[in-house]
């Protein structure tokens, strides 16, 4: 009887070794199980946003092409579409790794040249890059159109997409970037490229518009300006709808994952914040247009559509630096301080003659400098 019980305690002991040899296993492969479907979760996210980055270039395709004339827009959808191609180029060769090349230099990066050596899991992170860089050199060709040659054109474009993003971007999201990192106490942040994406097109777009003049009988008069007819109506507002849903992508992805604690209430935030500025914004623009324009025939003033567009823009511009951690009401404030701004930058933008056929320099440079503050 002695004998049975320690058989029996034997293999009791035996079976509860092997039951927690068989629970370690469960639980390690439960671990890496989980660790591949947060990885997928997070690429998927990545890659939806992406998609939704991306198709912003046909917003702003309609948007220009709605703003010349009808001669020439099938010029200005091929230099949109181009945009993407030579970013694309530019991007590979040398964009991603002037801005993220893995290196601790506080000004670019100097690694994965042509994505060589680049990891796997970096893929959809060079994808996701490339689609906000993409995004900047495609604000510009609305400042320039109906007077840029195309080989021109092309020459910017890789430029910007290649080597002056690239390396603005290493300065404020790379880790190792030095405008970033700051003093060691105080570092620049924008969650979502107020300043990084869209100052820097903006900046770009004043530059270029400047240098190359304006269209021809747009400043004619030199005590007036010439408006110059837009093409058509509703192709500007359904690539401003489009526009309106590629922001709510841009800045709702801006953290970059989905799978970690709190990344749900950051993108609900963000795109929340961004339809409340956007909203407020839009309807500031609507009323100031009004205001304005009865100002100027004492009385008889109507609103104005692209006023609405174009603050909605900017109110959606100004509250990416921060929209993952602004109050809702400090989202509204911004919304309507980034309209009356945009009236203002507009309107001294065209006593300086610089000719801004979408007013991207007023709805998109001056905005960062708000941003930062309002955001501070």
């Amino acid at each position: 009887m002695a004998v049975d019980m320690i058989q029996l305690d034997a293999r009791l002991h035996n079976l509860t070794i092997q039951f927690e040899q068989k629970l370690q296993n469960l639980e390690t492969n439960y671990s890496q199980l989980f660790s591949v479907w947060e990885e997928n979760q997070n690429t998927f996210f990545l890659k939806i946003n992406a998609f939704l980055v991306f198709f912003m270039g046909a917003g702003f395709a309609l948007v220009e092409c709605g703003s010349v004339r009808s001669k020439n827009a099938a010029t200005i959808v091929l230099k949109n579409i181009l945009d993407t191609m030579i970013c694309g180029t530019a991007y590979w060769i040398f964009g991603y790794a002037l801005a993220y090349g893995g290196d601790p230099n506080p000004f670019c990066g100097t690694r994965f040249w042509a994505g060589e050596q680049l990891n796997e899991k970096l893929i959809i992170f060079w994808f996701y890059q490339f689609s906000f860089a993409s995004t900047t050199a495609t604000i510009i060709s609305g400042a320039i159109a109906e007077r840029c040659q195309f080989g021109a054109y092309i020459v910017y474009s890789f430029i910007v997409s290649g080597f002056i993003y690239p390396i603005e971007s290493h300065w404020g999201w790379d880790k190792s970037g030095w405008l970033r990192k700051g003093d060691g106490t105080v570092g620049f942040r924008d969650f979502s490229g107020s300043g990084i994406v869209h100052m820097c097109g903006g900046v770009v777009s004043l530059v270029a518009a400047a240098i190359i003049g304006p269209r021809l009988g747009r400043f004619k008069n030199s005590d007036r300006e010439d408006p110059i007819t837009h093409h058509s109506i509703p192709l500007y507002a359904i690539g401003a709808s489009i526009l309106f849903v590629g922001f709510l992508a841009f800045n709702g992805s801006s953290a970059q994952s989905i799978t970690h604690p709190g990344d749900g209430i950051t993108a609900a935030n963000s795109v929340r914040n961004t339809a409340i500025s956007w909203s407020f914004a839009a309807m500031t623009g609507t009323f100031m247009s009004k205001i304005i324009s009865s100002i100027k025939t004492r009385g008889h003033g109507k609103y104005s559509f692209f006023a609405t567009i174009n603050c909605g823009i900017c109110g959606m511009v100004a509250i990416c630096a921060g929209c993952d951690k602004v109050y809702d009401w400090g989202a509204a404030i911004i919304g309507v301080v980034a309209a009356l701004g945009y009236f203002a930058w507009s309107a001294f933008i065209r006593l300086c003659k610089v000719d801004d056929a979408v007013d991207a320099v007023a709805s998109k440079g001056p905005r960062r400098c708000q941003a930062r503050t309002a955001n501070r």
